[in-house]
């Protein structure tokens, strides 16, 4: 069976590594276009639907990113406080030369990967999208650099490290700004160590100018690593130096939680000292854990939300589209009633053209001879015309379009027309609806999130819980 420890190490790896895969699918067989990275273009794109979208829906699903399945411990100290080395201790082989001469320090970053290589600048900042901004800073892409290693020593597969260049006080002059590219790497850090060491380098003043700028912003990142501890002479030099540098510390931070400053050593280097001398090097393996533990549940809860962010977006659209269809059909029966209509007052407007302008009158409404006259068949078989007296009983219609000049019945047939027109206008614009093949994909949409990533998000957080239930009885 295997041991406690890796299995730990494999739950929580394979709950980050599998939601970063719904995030993503990275183009595994069948999921062209079903992921939530490409849910969330679709129904972010700009379209008539998009712009009523609540605010902050939409700026939640153009921002969707996967979020990512590593913790990002940023190590910062001054020049020969053993960063490096202590990173060869965390992943068990030696990655990082531990004495370089400052002018070639750079940014490091080390993490875990398929294989032992190494990337310089240029391919490290296209690979990870959070270094963008750092990458536009002067100079500082010729001194970035990653590099994998195949360990899966203590949490490393969790982890990456960014080993930044010793602070040092003097004249030396750094290819690039080291204290901004500090703090650009802290925003992006999920943690950020201070290792100082005890042999009156600890208190460099550069080190502690960056110390106080880091804490404004990020003092719940920081932690503080008194290194080489073993050499930092007997219980009352200890004593001192680690009051000393506390104090410098609390003058600096603005921290809010009391300050605690860790004493550690790597145990290899210490030799018979291990033992006599407090060593916390083991509480700083624990944070890290613990803080992959919290990462673990927050991309759970980012999960989560997410996906209700994106089948809210489904329903407001679906709804806005019903009610367009709705006004499209309604728009489409008053087209037709209106150009009924509209063709009945034409027509009308043209006889009566015909009548009052031009004499003529093709459907005989007003034929006088017609009415006046009547023919009659008498007796022997002759026919005898008769006029009729009295008045000539002339046709209603013709009465309405002939009387007083034929005006009231011109007012009336225009006014008829400027209010066909305008109900025109009013009432036969069409919205834009969405095509079937949208409604199609925004319900194949819905469906893949309601049952498969549900299931997903269900099935991880019941293997997180089961996984920590377990611990707690071994």
């Amino acid at each position: 069976s295997m041991p406690a420890k890796a299995k730990t190490v494999s739950v929580n790896e394979q709950i980050l590594v599998e939601a970063a895969r719904i995030y993503d699918a990275r183009g595994e067989e069948g999921t062209e276009g079903k992921d939530l990275k490409a849910y969330a273009k679709f129904l972010s794109k700009t379209d008539a639907f998009t712009k009523h979208l609540p605010k902050d829906l939409l700026d939640r699903a153009i921002n969707m990113r996967p979020p990512r399945d590593r913790i990002t411990v940023l190590l910062v100290g001054n020049h020969s406080a053993g960063k490096s080395s202590f990173v060869n201790w965390y992943v068990g082989e030696k990655i990082q030369n531990e004495s370089v001469a400052i002018e070639t320090a750079g940014i490091t970053i080390v993490r875990r990967g398929k294989s032992r290589v190494s990337w310089k600048g240029p391919q490290t900042v296209s690979a990870f999208p959070y270094l963008e901004k750092l990458s536009k800073m002067e100079g500082i892409v010729d001194f970035l650099s990653t590099e994998f290693c195949l360990s899966t020593e203590k949490n490393f597969p969790m982890v990456e490290f960014i080993d930044t260049p010793g602070l040092t006080d003097g004249t030396l002059k750094y290819p690039f700004d080291v204290d901004e590219v500090i703090m650009e790497l802290a925003e992006h850090a999920t943690m950020v160590m201070i290792f100082l060491d005890p042999i009156g380098k600890a208190l460099v003043s550069r080190c502690m100018n960056v110390v106080e700028r880091l804490a404004v912003k990020h003092s719940a990142k920081m932690t503080f690593y008194l290194t080489k501890f073993d050499t930092a002479g007997d219980e009352v030099d200890r004593t001192n130096v680690v009051s000393q540098i506390v104090q410098e510390l609390q003058g600096r931070g603005k921290a809010t939680h009391a300050l605690k400053l860790h004493t550690i050593f790597l145990p290899e280097r210490a030799g018979d000292k291990e033992g006599k001398v407090p060593n916390k090097i083991a509480d700083l393996c624990q944070n890290v854990s613990k803080e992959i533990d919290s990462r673990v549940q927050d991309v759970l809860d980012q999960l989560s939300k997410d996906c209700a962010a994106l089948s809210q977006i489904v329903d407001e659209k679906v709804e806005r589209n019903k009610k367009c269809v709705a006004h499209n059909t309604r728009s489409g029966i008053w087209k037709a009633v209106l150009l009924f209509l509209a063709g009945v007052i034409l027509s009308a407007m043209a006889y009566w053209a015909l009548l009052n302008h031009a004499g003529l009158d093709p459907m005989e409404i007003c034929d006088v001879s017609k009415a006046a006259t009547a023919e009659a068949v008498l007796p022997d078989g002759s026919k005898v015309t008769e006029t009729k007296s009295g008045p000539v009983s002339a046709n209603v219609y013709c009465f309405l379009f002939k009387s007083a000049q034929g005006i009231p019945a011109a007012v009336v047939l225009v006014l008829g027309l400027v209010w066909t027109v305008y109900m025109w206008l009013a009432k036969t614009k069409r919205v834009e609806q969405l095509s079937s093949d949208e409604m199609r994909r925004l319900k194949s949409i819905q469906e893949d999130i309601r049952d498969n990533i549900a299931a997903k998000h269900k099935n991880l957080k019941k293997r997180l819980t089961e996984d920590a239930l377990d611990d707690a009885l071994a």
